[in-house]
């Protein structure tokens, strides 16, 4: 079973995974902080929060911090690349944002919140892995208050997508860090090839004894994350939970949300506190279903309404796996 249970180690605390965090961006809602302050007596895990909200301060102000904060480089926030993924985007200039100004950032964050820093990642050009890892190594080095998390992006800009082999060449080197890890969109083409790579990077990292947490940024819904998580991956992060309604096992539009669950007479501003409310808490169902798969050994049925086509997709990637040995 690809799929375990393993450890993040903060100043403060021992954090189990799997792990599902909500993440907060401007990218998502320019008022982001509002949504922090409204969701901060809900959320008791770890969220991701970026350091270009945090700079120019649409973040984190007189919020309640929970037990660990992942914090991102920043440059999704400032990226003008439109994602077909988002439901809608926003057109807000990008403001000035550079590794100078991450680093910034990390200078003056408290060291009593237990922090998972992840590497600074915006490179226009692409760059081989060896020297991507080169480059994190070298951000990281004295930041003895922070755990490091690797994000690892295409060599091949234009390819898009992670020769998940080149990884693999490279790791002996990625012991140096805590966390490894990728975005969902460029780990593979399809839902059973990003499976298939974050299995195929699992057996290897179990063969070189690595036992770190794979994170796959991009993915928190409770299909999708599933799927990842029986293939090895271990943290899934996302902003779906903002843009999106969970309901039933599905990720649906929000306002079919108000017609499903609640009620038609609900305004935008009650619709949206309500949902948010409710994705969290699906969320933390969902979460404590993949520990229970651990704990049963790999029984499907605890995934409760997508047991069904979880265990289709994982027989698929089993039927793929042995037909490349």
């Amino acid at each position: 079973m690809l799929a375990k249970v393993r450890f993040i180690k903060t100043s403060s605390e021992t954090i189990t995974t799997p792990l599902l965090v909500p993440a907060f961006s401007s990218r998502a809602d320019p008022y982001i902080q509002r949504i922090l302050k409204f969701m901060e007596e809900f959320i008791v895990g770890p969220i991701l929060i970026s350091a270009y909200d945090i700079y120019y301060k649409r973040s984190i102000k007189n919020t309640i911090y929970p037990n660990a904060i992942f914090l991102d480089s920043g440059g999704y926030e400032c990226s003008k690349d439109f994602d077909i993924f988002e439901v809608y985007y926003l057109k807000d200039k990008p403001k000035k944002w550079n590794i100078k100004l991450y680093s910034e950032v990390l200078n003056f964050w408290p060291h009593n919140i237990p922090t998972i820093a992840i590497c600074y990642d915006y490179n226009k050009k692409g760059m081989n892995i060896d020297k991507q890892i080169s480059s994190a190594k070298n951000f990281f080095k004295g930041e003895s208050y922070f755990l490091s998390d690797i994000l690892l992006k295409p060599e091949n800009k234009e390819l898009g997508i992670i020769e998940i082999d080149s990884v693999i060449k490279e790791m002996d080197s990625l012991r140096d860090f805590d966390i490894i890890g990728f975005t969902e969109k460029e780990i593979g083409n399809s839902v059973l090839d990003r499976m298939n790579n974050i299995a195929k990077l699992r057996n290897a990292m179990d063969k070189a004894d690595i036992n770190k947490p794979i994170h796959i940024f991009g993915s928190l819904d409770p299909i999708s994350a599933p799927l990842y998580f029986i293939s090895g991956a271990d943290i899934f992060d996302s902003l779906t939970w903002i843009r999106f309604s969970y309901f039933k096992g599905m990720t649906i539009y929000q306002n079919n949300y108000a017609v499903l669950k609640q009620y038609l007479e609900y305004k935008t501003d009650r619709l949206i506190s309500q949902y948010y409310v409710d994705n969290i808490n699906s969320l933390k169902s969902l979460q404590m279903q993949m520990k229970k798969y651990i704990s049963t050994g790999g029984n499907f049925e605890v995934f409760e309404l997508n047991s069904n086509p979880i265990e289709r997709a994982y027989q698929a990637l089993k039927t793929k796996i042995e037909g490349e040995l």
